[in-house]
Order: structure tokens, then sequence, then C-alpha cells
């Protein structure tokens, strides 16, 4: 067939679809895609069978910048129907008729009152602050408290900035949580996070350049239910294998563990101590990822028989590179296995 043949093929009346001829199944997962107010502008009024499907939808995603969109037609129309939501504001309004909501995303840290207008989420399943840049960081004075003492009884996956330590934080069990992303600057709260979250499953970590080495080893129950463990290192004045080993054993069930290193932490790294450290904390750990910057002077001792020797110390010592230093960026070594 020739190539002309071909083109009138595609050209013929047969092969041409209309939008309208595409079953109403290909609609509603098209248009769950779409934002509410195209949809609603667009298609709701375009004919009988358009405003039918529309109406035939039940999960669709909202989101505001302005506090005044919530009053708007297609907010109003959809409100039970929107089930993410991600707002770039939070005033003090009635959010009541967005019962079906069960995602939310922040673009601000709210305040106590704020808090108390979000709770009209209250089944919520996916909470999530906005990422911040890894140095500036956003304290969370409000939003734990609320999902610390289990304002949303069904919170699966929480994303949360910084949060602070209190002596007495009064934080109740949340034993849907298996999800969760947090800053902190006091090791203290890894401990309360792991008392209250008992059915935690993975937990990611960032720890500021504030970060604090207890003096004394924590005597809490060990974390049972824990497997991915994900740990960002910022600056700190003490090593990083220290407080590491702390972190550490307290998850004694840990399948997976990246451990990233921002390149002020640089002059802390020990691999004999890091090695010694998952043998004794983490025996199960089937999954390990580092990747820290490292002194340039240790980068040019790294030879292809030393990578041997590194590779020994741990059984999941598999993959060792090193990436030399440049004018901007410190040596860097990377082990995964």
């Amino acid at each position: 067939m020739n190539r002309i043949d071909d083109l009138s093929i595609i050209s013929s009346p047969c092969a041409i679809m209309i939008l309208e001829s595409l079953p109403d199944e290909i609609f509603v997962e098209i248009f769950e895609y779409v934002s509410i107010q195209d949809l609603y502008r667009g298609f709701y009024s375009l004919n009988l069978r358009f405003r039918m499907i529309i109406a035939s939808l039940t999960n669709l995603h909202g989101e505001t910048t302005f506090e005044r969109e919530l009053h708007s037609l297609p907010f109003r129309f959809f409100a039970s129907r929107i089930t993410k939501f991600s707002m770039h504001h939070v005033d003090l309004m009635d959010l009541s008729p967005f019962s079906a909501v069960r995602s939310l995303t922040l673009y601000i840290e709210p305040n106590r009152a704020q808090c108390h207008v979000i709770r009209a989420f209250s089944h919520l399943k996916y909470l999530y602050i906005s990422q911040r840049p890894i140095d500036h960081f956003y304290y969370s004075v409000s939003l734990p408290h609320f999902v610390f003492t289990n304002a949303y009884p069904n919170l699966y996956t929480c994303q949360l900035n910084l949060i602070s330590y209190r002596v007495q934080q009064h934080w109740t069990c949340i034993p849907s949580l298996h999800t969760l992303s947090v800053c902190l600057e006091n090791p203290r709260v890894f401990t309360q996070i792991l008392q209250s979250c008992p059915s935690l499953t993975r937990l990611k970590v960032e720890l500021t350049q504030h970060f604090t080495r207890p003096t004394t080893r924590f005597d809490i129950a060990p974390h049972v239910c824990l497997r991915r463990f994900y740990l960002y290192l910022n600056q700190t004045m003490f090593s990083c294998c220290d407080i590491i080993e702390i972190l550490l054993s307290l998850v004694p069930n840990l399948t997976n563990l990246v451990i990233l290193g921002a390149a002020s932490t640089v002059y802390s790294l020990n691999i004999n101590s890091l090695a010694d450290m998952l043998h004794r904390c983490v025996p199960k750990l089937q999954h390990f990822y580092l990747n820290m910057f490292i002194e340039e002077s240790l980068s040019r001792m790294v030879t292809d028989s030393t990578k041997q020797q590194i590779g020994q110390l741990f059984r999941l010592f598999t993959n060792i590179q090193i990436y030399p230093s440049t004018q901007k960026v410190p040596a860097r070594l990377i082990i995964q296995g």
C-alpha cells in the first residue's frame, strides 16, 4: 500500500471521530483532569448529554487561589463532589459544603483559627502542606496539634513542615496514619511521633541545622511497623553517624533506608561507623541508598581497591560511586544496594 492510500484511509469519513461519538466512560475519565471552572463553563451548558455526564461525576479536583472563588457558580455546583482540594489561602469561611473532600493540599501554614476551619474536612485521608525550600523552615504550631490529637481519624498520609518540641504535647494515638513527612530540630519529637503512630510504615524526616543530639538514649519501646525511612541531614555540629544511630535504634524492622546529606555535612561521615551501626540497628534491611558529600581528600583516596573494602563492610554496600568536587559542589559519595 502506497502513501496516498494510507492518507485516503485516514481522511475517510469512517475514520473521522467527532468529540460526541466518544462513550460516556471516556468523558468521565477525562473530566477528572479538567478544572471545575473549565468543566462548568465549557461543558455543562453544551447539551443535555454533557450535563448528565457532569452531574454524575463524583471524583473532582478543586483548586482555589482567592477566597471569592469558593462562592462562584462552579464551586457551588460541584462542592459536594470535590474529593481533592488545593487551597492557596485558608480564610475563616464555611467549608461544610465540601463534605466529600478526602485529599487536602495547603500552600500556606494555617494558624489555629484556620485549623478550626479545616476541621470541616473531618474525613480526610491525605493532608499535605506544600514543600518548602530546604534552608527555610516554617513552624507548624497549630496543624500538628490537630493531626496528632486525631482530629482527622481517617488520615492515612500526611506531610507537615517543621514541628517544634513541647514537653507536654498532649498527643493521642493515631492508628490510621501510615505515611508521614516532617521536618525536625529536636530528636524528642521523633520519639513522640513513633509513640503516637503505631501503624506508621513510611517516614520521611528532614533534620534542620539546629538539630540537637540527646545526651542519653531514649527509653522507649522500638517501633515495630516502620519499614521505609527517608532521612535528609542538614548541617549540624554533631556527627552524622551519631544522629543516624540514635534514630535507627528505635526502628529495628526497617527494610528500606535512604540517607541524603546537604553539602554542609561534608566532614561528618564515617563509613566504618555507618556499616557497624547498620549491622546492629537494622538487621532486616533489604534496600539501602546513601548520597552524601565527602571531603575532597577522602574522595582522592578511594580507589577500586578501597571500594572493595567498603563493599565488605556491609552486605548492601554493593554499588559504590565517587563524584569529584567541582568549583561549586564538594565531592560526593553514593552507596546503594
